[in-house]
Parts: structure tokens; sequence; C-alpha cells
């Protein structure tokens, strides 16, 4: 996924979006910054915590190394 910012303001970056909601399939029109999509869904998240854990236990299964974040 690409990320492009046109300028609405000006004739052409209009002409661009009128170009770009003609085929929904291939591009989509965010209205704002701040609501891109995230690269993987919300409900895939573990905390900070979580990912401690798992990244120490990790190092010790495969290094037997005994870390603590």
């Amino acid at each position: 996924m690409t990320t492009v910012i046109i300028n609405d303001k000006s004739q052409t970056g209009r002409r661009l979006l009128k170009h770009i909601e003609r085929h929904p399939r291939v591009a989509f029109i965010l209205d704002e910054r701040d609501n891109t999509p995230l690269p993987e869904p919300e409900e895939e998240f573990i905390s900070l915590k979580e990912f401690k854990k798992n990244f120490e236990d990790a190092i010790y299964e495969d290094l037997g190394l005994k870390m603590i974040l």
C-alpha cells in the first residue's frame, strides 16, 4: 500500500481525485490523515507487557540466554 497526499485545493489535485474515485478496487480516498488504515487488524495487537514476556521466552528458547527487558 502506498500513501499519497494530494492537494485538493489545486485544479490538478481535484482532477486526480475524480480519476481515483472511478477505480475503487484499486485506490480509495481518506478524508483525514489520521484515518490511515493500520497495517494489522487492531484485534491482533498485544500489550507491551505480553510482548516483553514473549520476547524474553523466545530469547531463552532460541539462545539459552536469560534476559530481562
